[in-house]
């Protein structure tokens, strides 16, 4: 038996898999980190891309929003904000009017303890703190942008001058990468852009995890762009261990492309083929379902069609802010579809992302290990139910053929982050 350990949540899995039936373990290759955070950022903000540096830009009495991304992402934002206010201070811009804004997205709010391990004790004493939400009393409408999506956006936000957003870069499942202006869209914007960005997923048949310019990529870079909402950003790249690997800053697209070849330094690993039986851990995204999709689409780039796709996530919120993604889950696809389509359902992005999900599902079965979901909760969405991966790996390696089980299993130790490589998926 060979024993790998599996990152779930706040501990490990030590999952025995028979060595003859391992094929590979994919694990983000190890990058050296930089050697200082605050001399990296420094560099960053004196070394923009595509705009000039932070302390030209900023003016002495502007108001300023530094836009900061919440508790799913692992952004060290307490030692990224330092430098950025030292740059911003010696521009002359005075303390009192630079505010924090958490772009929250759809996501639940931050509680006391996640924003004071996100910011710090200090960061927290000195700026006023304000969490988006999808909130619409909130929102000022801004109408209808040029590619279609009504612009809802956080009066906070608006009522700046400067706007910096704070965030990281990393592989992600529908904007092929993180950071850039996502922190705008869907970040600081309403329910109603929010439903309407993400229903744009539910057209989309192709896997874009890792896509440097994704179909929803290139729709919130119109919107941020037009909407002159993102003056500046500050992203990060982070090493398995979350330590900074790397930093760009500059202009929230010119900035972020350079930031996606250093995501794929960081997160991409070479893979010699797929998989017909795949074991994912969602790490470092298991919170709750929504997050755990990570993953999933993770896997399912390394799993062979017609194959198994097994993800271990804890899930210790469930599905969290999204109940409606289990109803949906359990819709036929032609009436979720249709159901969309006509508006009458109450939450259209959780609809477009079960329809992601139900596509994935068709070349491939996909099975849950995790401790916050109950059997008849994890299979009424469709999904299958193992109480261990072992249970998982034991049923779905002997239900192949004989001859076909060696070497047959392929491990992701930390599909939230991982980016599977391999010649014949194109990854612009």
């Amino acid at each position: 038996m060979t024993i790998i350990e599996l990152p779930y949540g706040n501990t490990s899995l030590h999952v025995e898999v028979p060595e003859a039936w391992l094929g590979e373990v994919a694990a983000p290759r190890p990058v050296v980190p930089a050697e200082d955070v605050t001399t990296e950022v420094r560099r960053a903000l004196t070394n923009s891309i595509g705009s000039p540096p932070l302390e030209h830009i900023a003016r002495r009495g502007q108001r300023v929003a530094l836009l900061v991304d919440d508790y799913t992402r692992r952004t060290p934002v307490r030692q990224i904000l330092p430098p950025v206010l030292e740059a911003l201070i010696s521009a002359g811009v005075a303390a009192p009017d630079i505010r924090l804004i958490v772009a929250s997205g759809s996501h639940r709010p931050m509680t006391n303890s996640e924003l004071l391990e996100k910011l710090g004790a200090d960061l927290l004493q000195r700026f006023p703190i304000i969490q988006t939400g999808g909130d619409e009393d909130h929102m000022v409408d801004l109408g209808v942008t040029g590619n279609g999506i009504p612009a809802r956006v956080h009066r906070a936000v608006l009522d700046t001058d400067l706007r910096i957003g704070i965030g990281m870069i990393t592989p992600h499942m529908d904007a092929g990468f993180s950071g850039g202006g996502k922190i705008i869209l869907p970040g600081v914007c309403g329910e109603t852009t929010v439903n309407a960005f993400h229903a744009r997923q539910a057209n989309d048949s192709e896997n874009r995890l890792g896509q440097v310019e994704a179909p929803l990529r290139l729709d919130l870079e119109h919107f941020v762009g037009e909407q002159r909402l993102l003056d500046f950003i500050v992203n990060a790249i982070l090493t398995l261990d979350d330590r900074l690997y790397q930093c760009v800053a500059g202009d929230f697209i010119a900035a972020h492309r350079v930031g996606t070849a250093y995501a794929r330094q960081a997160c991409g690993f070479p893979i010699i083929r797929r998989y017909p039986v795949v074991v994912a851990s969602s790490y470092p995204h298991h919170h709750d379902l929504w997050q755990s999709l990570k993953g999933m689409w993770s896997g399912d780039l390394m799993t062979a069609e017609g194959g198994t796709l097994i993800l271990a996530t804890p899930l210790p919120e469930g599905l969290g802010g999204y109940p409606k993604l289990a109803e949906y889950l359990a819709f036929e696809p032609s009436k979720l579809r249709s159901d969309l389509s006509s508006g009458r359902l109450s939450d259209p992005k959780s609809a477009a992302t079960a329809l992601m999900i139900k596509r994935r599902r068709q070349r491939l079965r996909i099975a849950l290990v995790t401790s916050g979901l109950t059997r008849q909760e994890v299979e009424r969405m469709g999904f299958g139910y193992y109480p261990s991966v072992e249970a998982a790996l034991q049923q779905t390696v002997s239900q192949l053929p004989e001859q076909a089980r060696n070497g047959s299993v392929g491990i992701l130790t930390h599909g939230g982050i991982l980016l599977p490589l391999i010649s014949e998926i194109e990854l612009k």
